[in-house]
């Protein structure tokens, strides 16, 4: 259980990067439609590039900000197209085949686009906070994660459960908000977030002390995300 504290966990960001890619986009695909139609979850690499704490967090440059910035906007408007016509099928399960094709197709273009634009410690970062932002329960079904973390057959099987016994929650509240009223909505969005709190901390409860620490560990130092948009590139 050593190896579990050691350096590689910081490695492990890397390995996660791809098979978390589709996480929180599928869910975001099952919530009902918003006003602000960007078409991509918080969790989303395209989203947290957007925000200008996470640029500051990862150190970028103002040359690094401006091409960071030139491929969000650009990939932002070509995956806002194609997310919306998601919301039109009407078939869950197709609609969230979809949404997870759709989000690892764009993953994949956000890391290609900052290969030469970011340095290997500022994309790490970058997956450290997105391991932050994502449900527990989905970073922990991660084979990766399991992997290094050594979680026992019974330790998956109870955070499957969770995971199933969230999402049927979750899933029950999204279609009472579908003729919902503003207020009632608000109201939902507040049961919804202590959903995903209910589940990320039964998530953490199957966890031993040692598991719990090197979980921490690998999503790097915290940090509270501001919704508020990055800055656009100085001329």
């Amino acid at each position: 259980m050593n190896r579990v504290r050691n350096s590689s966990a910081i490695t492990m960001v890397l390995l996660l990067a791809a098979a978390l890619a589709c996480a929180s986009l599928a869910q975001a695909a099952e919530e009902p439609r918003r006003g602000s139609g960007r078409g991509f979850s918080r969790g989303s690499l395209l989203s947290l590039l957007r925000l200008e704490q996470v640029q500051k967090e990862m150190k970028l440059s103002e040359e690094q900000t401006a091409k960071v910035q030139e491929v969000v906007e650009k990939l932002g408007t070509e995956m806002r197209e194609q997310y919306t016509a998601l919301r039109e099928i009407e078939d869950r399960q197709e609609r969230i085949e979809k949404a997870t094709a759709l989000s690892d197709e764009f993953d994949g273009k956000v890391r290609e686009q900052l290969r030469d634009v970011v340095e290997r410690e500022q994309i790490m970062r970058l997956y450290q906070i997105r391991m932050q932002v994502r449900p527990v329960v989905d970073s922990l079904a991660n084979r990766y994660v399991a992997g290094r973390l050594e979680l026992t057959d019974q330790q998956k099987d109870k955070l499957a459960q969770t995971a199933k016994d969230s999402q049927a929650r979750q899933s029950e509240l999204y279609a009472r908000m579908r003729d919902a009223t503003g207020e009632q909505r608000s109201e939902a969005y507040g049961k919804l977030r202590q959903f995903r709190s209910d589940a990320d901390e039964k998530a953490l409860g199957v966890l031993t002390a040692e598991q719990k620490a090197a979980f921490k560990e690998m999503k790097g130092e915290k940090i509270e995300l501001e919704l508020r948009r990055g800055r656009r590139p100085t001329t």
